[in-house]
């Protein structure tokens, strides 16, 4: 009888065991993939029509030639835009000297989140010293993002490459560097990846 008990209890530590390495190999391996907007991906990157910028002097998509630029759609009052500021920081903080550019445009969703102060004054409790926009009458997130779609969530978040090419989306809600001390979570490591390859390039 022990020796069946023994030899039940290798079979469970092996089981156990090849579980553990296969579910670490695939976080290890795996990356996060948009279940919408996935066919965008290789498209030019729309020019940015109506903007008001906050900060900075008006930018434009093809003045960012040979830069990697993130955008990130968002909007006060978003939970899943709190979420994920630190990542946009820790981003910024991060590449900012290796020809990375990250751009927020806000795509306020009533009159009073119209307001150029609450917006600028929300991006100063996120810790953003990356260009802000106002995207007023949703020109910008409907040429990239929206258009006649219906999509999940409108806090979505483009990679484009030095050539003006969109090459990752996240299909908005969040990705966080850190949650309660627990890991980042799999968006926030693969867009993170995505950005240093394309700085290679």
């Amino acid at each position: 009888m022990k020796a069946l008990y023994s030899i039940f209890f290798a079979l469970l530590l092996i089981c156990l065991s090849n579980k553990f390495s296969i579910s670490s190999e695939i976080s290890q391996n795996d990356n996060w993939q948009p279940k919408e907007g996935g066919e965008l991906i290789g498209k030019r990157a729309p020019s940015f029509e109506g903007l008001k910028w906050l900060n900075t002097d008006p930018l434009q998509i093809e003045d960012l030639r040979g830069k990697v630029v993130l955008i990130r759609f968002w909007l006060v009052g978003c939970p899943f835009c709190v979420n994920s500021a630190p990542s946009l920081v820790d981003f910024y903080d991060k590449y900012q000297d290796n020809d990375f550019v990250i751009i927020g445009i806000h795509h306020p969703k009533s009159e009073a989140a119209k307001d150029p102060g609450l917006v600028l004054r929300k991006a100063k409790v996120f810790g953003f010293e990356f260009p802000i926009a106002q995207d007023n009458d949703w020109e910008v997130i409907n040429a990239y993002w929206l258009g006649d779609e219906k999509r999940s969530y409108t806090s979505s978040s483009f990679l484009i490459d030095k050539k003006g090419v969109i090459r990752f989306v996240h299909d908005g809600g969040e990705y966080y560097l850190s949650e309660e001390n627990k890991d980042p979570n799999l968006a926030y490591l693969t867009i993170d990846k995505k950005i240093r390859e394309l700085i290679a390039e």
